[in-house]
Formats: C-alpha cells, sequence, structure tokens
C-alpha cells in the first residue's frame, strides 16, 4: 500500500486483523510484534502512542475515547500522533477489517495529514475528533 505504516494496540482483534491488513498489503504490526509481548501488555496508552509515533507509525486502536482521556489526548498532541480508531467499540475483528478495507484508500493518505489528529472510522468514513487538550 506504500507510505503509511501501521501499529495495532492490543485491544484490536489481534491475530484475525493484522492477517487481514497483510492480506491486503498493509504494512501493519502489532504492539506485541513491535515491543515484545510481555511489554505490550504492560505499556500505558500514553507510552505506546509515543513510541509508536516516533517509531512512525500511524496508531490504529479500537476506543475513539482517546481523544476526550486527558492522558491519551495529551499524549496524541505533544507527540503530534496520527490515530485511527473505530467509533463503535463492540465491533468484532473481521468486521473492523472490513471497515479499514472498504475505506482503505482514505486511511492511508492520512500519512500526508497534519498531525496531530484522531480520526474515528465508521461505516460512512472518518471522522476528526476533538482532542481533549488545553
Amino acid at each position: 500500500m506504500g507510505e503509511c505504516r501501521f501499529l495495532l494496540d492490543r485491544s484490536v482483534g489481534g491475530r484475525l486483523l493484522i492477517a487481514r491488513l497483510r492480506g491486503a498489503g498493509w504494512d501493519a504490526v502489532t504492539l506485541a510484534e513491535q515491543f515484545g509481548d510481555e511489554r505490550a501488555q504492560r505499556m500505558a496508552d500514553e507510552e505506546w502512542i509515543a513510541a509508536g509515533t516516533r517509531a512512525g507509525f500511524v496508531l490504529l486502536a479500537k476506543d475513539h475515547r482517546i481523544a476526550s482521556r486527558p492522558l491519551e489526548a495529551l499524549a496524541v498532541h505533544v507527540n503530534d500522533a496520527r490515530v485511527v480508531t473505530f467509533a463503535r467499540g463492540e465491533l468484532t475483528a473481521a468486521q473492523m477489517g472490513d471497515l479499514c478495507l472498504l475505506h482503505e484508500a482514505a486511511i492511508h493518505r492520512l500519512a500526508r495529514v497534519q498531525p496531530p489528529f484522531v480520526m474515528a472510522l465508521t461505516a460512512a468514513g472518518l471522522r476528526r475528533k476533538r482532542l481533549n487538550v488545553p
């Protein structure tokens, strides 16, 4: 797919979603692959947001409330993170994969969008979330 590299949070379905995205040509890794399973399990959201952004990833997380929780929103802001979340938390890994592939062109264009941002992914597409930062 090109210029976008994705880091998947531990909450987005693990092996099923990563296999689906890779099968479609996405450059994607899980937190466990990037940082080791033990460290990935212990990482606070603020830590993986910072580390993933420094490593050049667009971050893929399940919970869109990352934009409203003060510590997570601040981590997105100060690290100039690019984050894609799912607007509905009850989605299965298969449904998340369907949404990603349905909107993959728009998602991949995010590599050129000025950070920081959190985008919520819905069936209708991407919607920018307001960051809860001072």
